[in-house]
């Protein structure tokens, strides 16, 4: 069963890459910049706060063999900063789906934002189709449907979620 490990420098590119396979098209928040935000904020202050985002952290799946089998974040938007986290970049690979790695990291952010006092755990997904698995995950943990609005490919909608803790 895969162990849930903090992002390290050491395993940063293949999280980006697992991220940018799962998520092909992804350009208004690319991977390839927030994740290295939550090793070094120092660093990535202009992007932080052109996202208005903080305490960006990161967890990695590591499967048996010493891959990266998924990913799972969590941050705050200064606007609800003080009530919320939001889950960051959740997803496991497509040949380890059906494991149980995708409800073990969805808790282990759960768990992670209770501990730290948060009111709600947000999310913003979309209508895509391949994210309808998600979907169900995050209605099977109590996520309530909350919001709805456009998305940068005007096919689909981006949906928001909540969670009450």
């Amino acid at each position: 069963m895969a162990k849930i490990r903090p992002l390290s420098k050491k395993r940063l590119n293949e999280a980006v890459n697992l991220l940018n396979e799962v998520f092909p098209s992804e350009e208004e928040e690319p991977p390839s910049e927030e994740l290295p935000a939550s090793l070094n904020e120092q660093e990535y202050k202009s992007y932080l706060s052109r996202t208005t985002k903080s305490d960006v952290k990161y967890w990695l799946a590591v499967d048996d063999s010493g891959r990266v089998a998924g990913t799972v974040g969590l941050y705050c938007y200064e606007k609800d900063k003080n009530e919320a986290f939001w889950l960051g970049w959740f997803c496991v690979r497509p040949d380890c789906r059906r494991k149980g790695i995708g409800e073990k990291l969805l808790r282990f952010a759960i768990n992670k934002a209770k501990r730290q006092g948060k009111t709600f755990l947000r999310l913003d997904t979309s209508t895509d189709p391949d994210e309808l698995t998600a979907r169900r995950l995050y209605e099977k943990y109590g996520f309530k449907l909350i919001g709805r609005g456009p998305h940068p490919d005007a096919s689909i909608e981006k949906l928001y979620y909540e969670l009450k803790l």
